[in-house]
């Protein structure tokens, strides 16, 4: 099970950077299919959360998912309060996220509270009617014919009432399935994602630097034929070296492009830190984001993490009044940080 837990920790931190830039839009335009976009992304981890056992991330994005049904469903108002709890409920699956990928265990934080203010939230409408979360790979195996539903169902049950075993592992147990069918759902489930996946892969780091390195030397060998071209005379080295500076400029020019991120990956953290600095300094302020695709090597963008945060939080601090004394100069009480990334 250790490469489907892999597989769901990469899933739901690739979920969770897009969710990051839903909540920027969010602050500007709350509409429906943003709700809709983030309710989905919690829905999906809340899903899988049930196969894996994982259910203290369970009841966190159980709890997230019931406030984002109603919002999405226009039942309720985006208030600072609201959004302000969605905000730590994202945080509180991060935080989990993070002690299952480092111990493969949820960790000792209890997020009882947040819980608990994430559900007081949503009674005021106990009307709406909340699809229950998907079970991926029990629903394959159903709909291969491997397991009725009413397996499927009770197996769930023994793991609600306490059974840590994962839910095919409990099928297994009781005879319903064999660990060979098992497997070939799992197969049956990543050719489904594959087949969900666009056209982008990832590569490791590792692999991609000595890839830039090897290119490197590519380029130094490119160099000295070039200089031993120019002392020839024969017409087809000529050529043919000429030739090889083109298609090696090429390949350096594509690999350093491999390099490149969007800067997004910084600024998705900002909104959020942004209100959090503004509450502790009594202040109301917006952040404006423009260029979030622009691209930058990604040494460069993990040696400007920090100073831009460090920038980020004095420009709050520092570079915006309070509300009474921005009033008193004829400005809007809520000041404005805008960032621009653009290549120059």
């Amino acid at each position: 099970m250790e490469g489907v837990v892999k597989e769901f920790l990469l899933e739901s931190y690739e979920n969770l950077d897009r969710l990051d830039r839903d909540f920027v839009d969010l602050e500007k335009n709350p509409s429906k299919e943003t709700f809709g976009s983030i309710f989905r992304v919690i829905h999906t981890i809340k899903g899988t959360c049930g196969f894996l056992s994982f259910s203290k991330l369970q009841s966190v994005t159980h709890a997230g998912e019931g406030l984002l049904a109603l919002l999405r469903a226009g039942r309720m108002q985006l208030n600072p309060q609201i959004t302000d709890s969605l905000l730590a409920m994202v945080q509180a699956v991060r935080e989990l996220l993070a002690d299952i990928e480092h111990t493969g265990k949820e960790g000792s934080r209890d997020y009882s509270s947040l819980i608990d203010t994430l559900s007081n939230l949503q009674k005021g409408d106990p009307s709406l009617d909340l699809q229950p979360a998907p079970v991926p790979l029990g629903e394959i195996l159903v709909a291969q014919g491997r397991v009725r539903s009413e397996d499927l169902d009770r197996a769930l049950k023994l793991q609600a009432s306490g059974d840590q075993r994962r839910v095919g592992e409990i099928l297994v147990a009781q005879g319903v399935v064999t660990e060979a069918e098992i497997l070939e759902a799992l197969q049956a489930q990543r050719e489904l994602k594959k087949a969900a996946l666009d056209s982008s892969v990832r590569v490791d780091l590792g692999l991609l630097d000595e890839l830039v390195n090897l290119v490197g030397e590519l380029v130094l060998c490119r160099n000295r034929i070039l200089r031993f071209a120019m002392t020839q005379e024969d017409p087809d080295f000529l050529l043919v070296s000429q030739q090889l500076n083109l298609v090696i400029g090429e390949l350096q020019e594509g690999v350093m492009k491999t390099r490149l991120q969007p800067i997004g990956g910084v600024w998705n953290k900002f909104p959020r830190f942004v209100r959090e600095v503004a509450a502790s300094c009594g202040k109301q302020v917006r952040i404006e984001m423009a260029g979030e695709g622009t691209k930058l090597d990604r040494t460069v963008i993990e040696a400007i993490r920090d100073p831009i945060t460090h920038i980020v939080r004095n420009s709050v601090d520092h570079g915006i009044e309070s509300p009474e004394v921005r009033l008193a100069a004829g400005k809007s009480a809520e000041g404005r940080l805008v960032m621009r990334a653009y290549h120059e």
